[in-house]
């Protein structure tokens, strides 16, 4: 199988998607990656070692303004040329995560008549899975309220997640978590200063012997966020890291209590697989309020407390952390709930989807 991965602009779907690039090549597949060159998909694939392709693409803006029109004129030349790529190469398939940066690969593949198999990572779909929803082969789902968006088949894989956080977690599911009450808060792949500003005070209060904090500010905010806590004087047990790899996120998941995160769907399946509870905070600006409605998914199981970031003042989140962290058999009834929820298999899952549909029809003019 020739098979084209496609995802990207964010973090969120560039980690999926490559960890499906991964498993294919290791199944003796032919891949490639196509996507933006804006976005952080061209880095990654150069870190892993996959062929990528990129296109002058981005966000599409209000389509009756200047920039806007700019915007459409750069997809139908990025489209034009993701056609010409797939056909010369002989595409048999194209898997997608979505993103802005799916957007070309994706019509070119409806238009070669090339079957498409998407991963919707989110409860609410973006613009660019709506759309191909309406003539993708399967739509993989890590929410199974996401399907009501979608006309075609709809099965739930769960989201594919990096091969240190699957070993790491089979270890921790046998071992006991350090003594005391370890939190651990992170915004994503580019941080989130809501979420630092509050950490930063509750955990100044609450820095008493057995709290442990591991803050992940993210890259662009590290320098201002330990600035800060220098100037509240930040206790031995507080810690701030700008980013972790995945063997660094696996091993501070292992220890994890409780989490104060964003809702990405990457963040709360990550979560789920090594049982830990989180207090949300969902990216207020994120497309349709997706995040909330992930978020609400956990929250219903019993897994996870939702603080709007309009509401979110450290008083708030003390508050909260404290009905989490001083309840142990809560804790205990959450992971387990998360566990049942998860599904580490997905990329296989995903795999077996992508070998089950008919290869592209290489016959046709």
């Amino acid at each position: 199988m020739r098979l084209i991965v496609t995802g990207g602009g964010t973090g969120g779907h560039v980690y999926p998607a490559l960890e499906i690039a991964r498993l294919a090549r290791a199944d003796g597949h032919d891949v490639r990656y196509l996507g933006s060159i804006r976005g952080q998909e061209g880095q990654a694939c150069r870190d892993a070692g996959i062929e990528f392709v990129g296109f002058r693409v981005g966000p599409l803006r209000s389509l009756w303004t200047p920039a806007g029109l700019k915007d459409a004129w750069r997809t139908v030349r990025a489209t034009g040329a993701a056609r010409r790529e797939l056909a010369g190469w002989g595409a048999d398939k194209v898997f997608s995560t979505g993103g802005f940066g799916s957007g070309p690969a994706l019509l070119a593949a409806r238009s070669l008549r090339i079957p498409v198999v998407l991963l919707e990572q989110n409860t609410i779909p973006g613009r660019t899975h709506r759309i191909a929803g309406r003539y993708a082969e399967t739509v993989c789902l890590v929410f199974e309220e996401a399907a009501e968006n979608f006309q075609g088949r709809t099965v739930r894989t769960g989201m594919p997640l990096r091969a240190p956080l699957l070993r790491r977690a089979s270890e921790a599911a046998h071992s006991r978590r350090d003594a005391g009450v370890f939190t651990l808060c992170f915004g994503g792949s580019q941080g989130a200063a809501a979420l630092n500003e509050a950490v930063l005070t509750v955990a100044l209060r609450v820095g008493a012997a057995g709290n442990r904090w591991l803050q992940v500010s993210g890259p662009k905010l590290y320098d201002s966020t330990v600035k800060a806590a220098e100037r509240l004087c930040r206790a031995s047990t507080h810690e701030i890291r700008p980013f972790l790899d995945a063997g660094q996120m696996a091993e501070a998941l292992a220890r994890t209590d409780v989490a104060v995160a964003r809702a990405g769907a990457g963040t709360i399946s990550e979560l789920a697989l090594f049982g830990v509870p989180a207090i949300f905070v969902p990216y207020p600006y994120a497309h349709a309020g997706h995040q909330y409605h992930n978020a609400r998914v956990i929250e219903k199981l019993g897994a996870a407390t939702i603080i709007r970031q309009s509401e979110l003042t450290p008083e708030k989140l003390e508050a909260v952390w404290r009905e989490w962290t001083e309840d142990e058999t809560r804790r205990s009834v959450a992971a387990n709930a998360l566990r049942r929820w998860s599904a580490p298999d997905a990329g296989k899952r995903i795999m077996e989807t992508l070998n089950g549909i008919p290869d592209a029809d290489k016959s046709r003019d």
